[in-house]
């Protein structure tokens, strides 16, 4: 028999669009606690991995113009997960926002009421002040132009509420910058912090704003472990036992990403402090 709550949340279901690296990682354990969860793949052999699970797979795809496949995916979801990144370094030409657009329209055909938007701290651009939620956005890469876009969008609907979560870089299982970094030169500001954030955390933070819904709010969520780029990055790469990488012996240094707004507003405690760890 289920804990009290789970069976409490049994009666609530999920929806993760874009059911990757964390995604995936976000629907376990959503099951784990007693959520129904319905998730989003884009290949037959990804929604096959989801099979063995009790995460209920959908075959969809979402482009610019429209959504092929199985719309039910949509249907009797209390909180939808937008988890799809805007894949703007393999296609240059994607308009990510005009595929918000897309989904925007499903959330108020099947009637959806919540919605949690993941994007990027890259909104905040380079700056050098401590950064938070009051910070201006000032990302000028493509990918950054469109998330923001993509905010807007979601936050000024009145059919639904949206949160939004911007997280830092990711890292995790399997998942971790310093083997693409190894034995790359002359990589710029070597003093610049890290503002990255363990993969156990995002799903942490994901769960706690659903159980503790905040609507219309911005939250950045990035692990408060603030050492440079080329201390850290030289650290990881003897923990991985690979060549480091080369930094510029100067540059600018951007500030750090607080996360104390969502620290105070929902209680949350990091589980992973000390990222000098690779899974």
């Amino acid at each position: 028999m289920l804990p009290h709550n789970q069976e409490l949340n049994l009666m609530e279901k999920i929806g993760v669009l874009g059911c990757g690296w964390l995604g995936l990682a976000l629907a376990k354990k959503a099951i784990e606690k007693g959520y129904g969860v319905n998730a989003t793949s884009t290949t037959p052999s990804k929604t096959l991995r989801l099979e063995p699970t009790q995460i209920k797979p959908f075959l969809l795809e979402v482009n610019e113009n429209e959504i092929k496949g199985e719309d039910l995916f949509f249907n009797d979801i209390s909180t939808l997960i937008i988890a799809i990144p805007p894949g703007l370094r393999r296609n240059t030409n994607r308009n990510f926002d005009k595929i918000i657009g897309q989904v925007i329209t499903k959330i108020k055909d099947f009637k959806i009421k919540k919605v949690l938007f993941l994007s990027s701290t890259s909104v905040y651009g380079f700056q050098e002040e401590e950064i938070n939620e009051e910070s201006p956005t000032l990302g000028t890469t493509t990918s950054a132009i469109q998330l923001l876009i993509s905010e807007k969008m979601l936050l000024e609907e009145e059919k639904f509420e949206t949160c939004v979560i911007r997280l830092g870089g990711l890292i995790g299982p399997k998942r971790h910058p310093i083997y693409s970094l190894s034995l790359k030169k002359n990589i710029p500001n070597p003093n610049s912090p890290i503002n990255l954030i363990h993969q156990k955390d995002a799903v942490q933070i994901i769960l706690k704003l659903i159980e503790a819904w905040q609507p219309n709010e911005v939250y950045s969520a990035v692990t408060p472990f603030h050492p440079s780029r080329k201390n850290y990055y030289t650290k990881m790469a003897n923990l991985a036992n690979i060549s480091p990488p080369d930094f510029q012996p100067e540059g600018a240094v951007r500030g750090e990403v607080s996360s104390q707004k969502i620290r105070d507003k929902i209680n949350f405690t990091f589980l992973v402090d000390n990222l000098l760890i690779l899974n």
